[in-house]
């Protein structure tokens, strides 16, 4: 019986990811298309209300901001997994394979930071406006997700990490300007980088992403 834990098996694993790179750019641009498009509609309704006119008689205060976007996560990460457990299926796959498994594994450490952060915004960050600070770790921390991906991810997918990453480290250095400018930075930011960037990507790559997934061949046994 072959040891699921061998280094054979993981190797094994590994180079099934990497064979399957086309198929997760796939899933990926369709995932970005509605993430980005749920991101600018956020951004949008909140920088309106807090700059334009006031559709909620107030500022959008700093809880009901992250509750915001984690409604926006929500329905993204829904989305995104039904479009992963499809192409399992159409590959001919269950979704929660191994292949999938090492995935999760790879990146489930760059969620735990945002995650606690999230927390204790919520529990007592709040009090201190510091809504900006949130958004830098959910970019800085999301690029580095993506980029931990690196062994078996496309290319693209590689490049929208350094996009994120990058924009958190430029944060304390366009603040000011930023503020000057246009104001509500948090809100910005969060629509260029989730929505803006999404969009960006799902542009550029589903043309890219429509060719194996239109191609008609057979879905591989199980």
């Amino acid at each position: 019986m072959n040891n699921p834990f061998s280094s054979e098996a993981h190797l094994a694993i590994l180079r099934g990811l990497i064979e399957r790179k086309e198929h997760y750019r796939v899933a990926f641009a369709r995932a970005a298309l509605i993430a980005g498009t749920l991101s600018i509609s956020a951004a949008a309704a909140i920088f309106v209300n807090d700059e334009i006119t006031r559709s909620l008689d107030r500022l959008v205060r700093p809880r009901e901001f992250a509750l915001a976007w984690l409604v926006v996560l929500f329905f993204t990460a829904i989305a995104g997994g039904t479009l992963l457990a499809r192409e399992a299926r159409t590959a001919g796959e269950r979704f929660a394979n191994r292949r999938t498994k090492l995935a999760l594994a790879t990146v489930a450490p760059c969620l735990l930071i945002p995650a606690a952060f999230t927390g204790w915004f919520f529990a007592t960050g709040y009090l201190g406006g510091t809504e900006l600070d949130l958004v830098v770790v959910w970019i800085a921390f999301y690029g580095l997700m993506l980029l931990s991906m690196a062994f078996f991810a496309p290319r693209a997918i590689i490049l929208l990490g350094w996009a994120f990453l990058l924009s958190a480290l430029a944060v304390p250095v366009a603040e000011d300007k930023l503020d000057l400018w246009i104001g509500s930075v948090p809100t910005v930011l969060m629509g260029v980088t989730f929505g803006f960037y999404h969009l960006l990507y799902a542009a550029l790559n589903w043309r890219k992403a429509a060719g194996p997934a239109s191609s008609g061949s057979p879905p591989a046994a199980r």
